[in-house]
């Protein structure tokens, strides 16, 4: 009796996908009138779960969850692995949450000209958000084969990184790591010493999450 009630109530829970799980279904041709009649709600209420302010429950989206549950659970988590290129030993990772940020930083090839040929990524950070106010940086090197030092490559993007998983960190101290991190590593890389800071805040602010720092201009609705 008590675990049937427990899966009710689990049902009944806000279902913190609510989201990701309405923009996947309006992306795929649904209006929000549609959604509001498949889960038995209003229309400002989608609205609503769009936008971020209100969360859905298990039970409400359902019709939502047969058609799109399976891509969200791949959306919601990405795995990575670390390869020591000296003894070949492998690890393998999952880490759970929505990525905010993924930026590459590139070395760029040029000719004796001067002219850029390609631009080759060798080290990448990746930012997951894993609910409330924590975060997960994911720090990457590309993998070179030890005797060519040429880099791997995959068509499977994740596949061509070592990676290695930081701590959790609430938003503030994410800002710091990624602002510190811009200023103590990315001296090769000036364009993105610069503009690293800035794509943090951004991602944060795209996420619903302030700032401090940042001077706001509200609309007057």
């Amino acid at each position: 009796m008590d675990t049937e009630i427990k899966g009710k109530n689990a049902k009944k829970k806000p279902f913190k996908w609510t989201r990701e799980l309405v923009k996947m279904a309006l992306s795929d041709g649904w209006t929000q009138l549609d959604i509001a009649e498949q889960c038995r709600t209003q229309q400002s209420i989608v609205s609503a779960w769009k936008r971020g302010s209100k969360l859905g429950s298990e039970e409400q989206l359902l019709p939502l969850l047969s058609i799109y549950g399976h891509k969200l659970r791949r959306n919601a988590y990405k795995v990575y692995w670390s390869l020591n290129t000296e003894t070949l030993e492998k690890t393998f990772y999952r880490v759970e949450g929505k990525v905010i940020l993924a930026q590459a930083f590139c070395d760029p090839r040029r000719e004796k000209s001067g002219k850029i040929v390609k631009r080759i990524p060798e080290y990448k950070l990746v930012v997951h958000h894993q609910g409330a106010d924590k975060y997960r940086v994911v720090h990457q090197n590309r993998i070179k084969f030890t005797s060519s030092k040429q880099e791997i490559e995959n068509h499977v993007d994740d596949a061509i990184w070592s990676s290695v998983i930081n701590e959790q960190l609430d938003s503030k101290g994410l800002i710091s790591f990624i602002d510190n991190y811009a200023e103590d590593n990315l001296k090769n890389y000036p364009s993105d010493t610069q503009t690293l800071p800035f794509l943090i805040r951004q991602a944060l602010l795209h996420n619903g999450v302030p700032v401090d720092g940042v001077i706001e201009y509200p609309a007057a609705w």
